[in-house]
């Protein structure tokens, strides 16, 4: 069977997740045997000129949101070449940080915003290069193409990266070793890498419930009375961090990392998406937290909200574009 035809590119972003692919260490060797990096601009060099060469791409892993006028531009060319197309990491699969910009803004700012952008579509006059137009917004990729496959995190974890690479590329010929850590990954993805047939379209490679069920932290009663910041003092008891009053996401984030942030005592920041039963995981955390006020008092409780620090940008640090209720716009089919 011929080698598929891949390619790597990221759009804005900060190449973390590119980073990631090259980081399945000895399994290099593994997907060298199956696939031809066709593109790859990051590692490779490859111009847009070597794109308009190839006939067709089998798979493309794209990483970063839209955010300029190029970043459109690659993801159109690119699925109009590849058969299937991954949205690889949190800022492909939902917006990620850069998504943050949507938050609406005052006067001032969408004033400087909109100077940009113009200028963007400037043609330069003083020798400096001409900068791609910007977005009204930022977008995750399934909101301007069709998305066949997600790989979710900040970045993507090795065991589902490599698991994704098994499933699309791998043609059910892998090596024994299934992933590095098989246990975690869901029945449909184990059973597509052992059988070469594609996982059903939409797949996300991650977990199937919420982080706090693979948390090692000891779960008690959810009593928050008082607010803090990660930098601050916590207690190294192993007592789950929300209990705690540090703001962990680990109730509506999707499984997938192990707890790998809480279980070093940092609370777990939503790189993963909501869990499937959550709707807005903005919504379900003020829910959370707000039930589990440890007071009656409505001044307390006052002062005590008055402490929280940017809770937008926190709730839906990686995921505004696609799972704010209030902000997110449909996906391409």
């Amino acid at each position: 069977m011929p080698n598929k035809k891949l390619a790597i590119f990221t759009a804005t972003g900060c190449r973390a997740c590119e980073n990631a692919i090259l980081d399945i260490h000895y399994q290099v060797s593994s997907l060298a045997r199956f696939a031809d990096i066709a593109f790859w601009p990051y590692v490779s060099g490859s111009q847009w000129k070597d794109l308009e060469a190839e006939d067709r791409l089998d798979v493309c892993f794209f990483s970063g949101a839209i955010r300029t006028g190029a970043d459109r531009e690659a993801a159109l060319k690119l699925r109009e070449k590849s058969r299937i197309m991954v949205a690889c990491g949190a800022c492909a699969a939902f917006g990620g940080m850069p998504g943050l910009i949507n938050l609406p803004q005052g006067s001032t700012e969408r004033g400087q915003l909109q100077q940009t952008t113009d200028k963007g579509q400037q043609s330069p006059e003083d020798g400096k290069p001409e900068l791609p137009p910007l977005e009204p917004g930022v977008s995750a990729l399934s909101q301007i193409v069709k998305v066949d496959y997600f790989v979710p995190g900040c970045p993507p974890t090795q065991n589902f990266l490599w698991a994704a690479i098994q499933s699309l590329v791998c043609n059910g010929q892998s090596p024994a070793r299934i992933s590095f850590a098989a246990a975690r990954l869901p029945e449909a993805i184990s059973q597509a890498i052992a059988s070469g047939i594609l996982p059903p379209g939409g797949t996300l490679f991650a977990g199937e419930k919420a982080v706090c069920a693979s948390c090692s932290r000891v779960k008690e009663e959810k009593r928050f009375d008082a607010y803090k910041r990660p930098y601050e003092a916590y207690e190294s008891s192993g007592r789950c961090l929300l209990e705690q009053g540090l703001v962990c996401q680990g109730i509506t984030t999707r499984e997938g990392c192990g707890g790998l942030c809480t279980a070093v005592g940092q609370p777990c920041r939503g790189c993963f998406g909501k869990a499937e039963a959550v709707f807005d995981p903005g919504a379900k955390m003020v829910s959370a937290i707000g039930s589990t006020f440890d007071s009656e008092d409505a001044a307390e409780i006052s002062a005590l909200v008055d402490d929280f620090v940017d809770l937008a940008g926190t709730f839906y640090r990686y995921t505004l574009p696609t799972q704010c209720a209030l902000l997110s716009k449909p996906s391409k089919d």
